[in-house]
């Protein structure tokens, strides 16, 4: 078990936030923690929804780089061509 020694606003914030969803506050720091570290690294599920979502950005651009080029110069180019700004 981990004890946490917290900034008394902090503390009074959290308490709050604890008391308006029905929970002690370690349930409710518990439930925080649980969630952040449960969590992926995505802000979303991957739900199908999300995914189709997901493939139709990827879609989008490529379909707006097609055409596109660099005009002849090498990456190295445009590394040096931006320090310019």
């Amino acid at each position: 078990m981990i004890q946490l020694e917290l900034q008394p606003e902090v503390e009074s914030r959290l308490a709050s936030e604890a008391e308006a969803r029905g929970l002690s506050l370690d349930r409710y720091i518990e439930s925080i923690v649980t969630a952040r570290t449960s969590a992926t690294y995505e802000t979303h599920p991957r739900t199908p929804e999300r995914q189709r979502q997901i493939e139709g950005a990827v879609d989008r651009i490529r379909e707006l780089r097609k055409g596109l080029t660099t005009g002849g110069l090498s990456i190295k180019e445009l590394i040096n061509e931006g320090r310019k700004y």
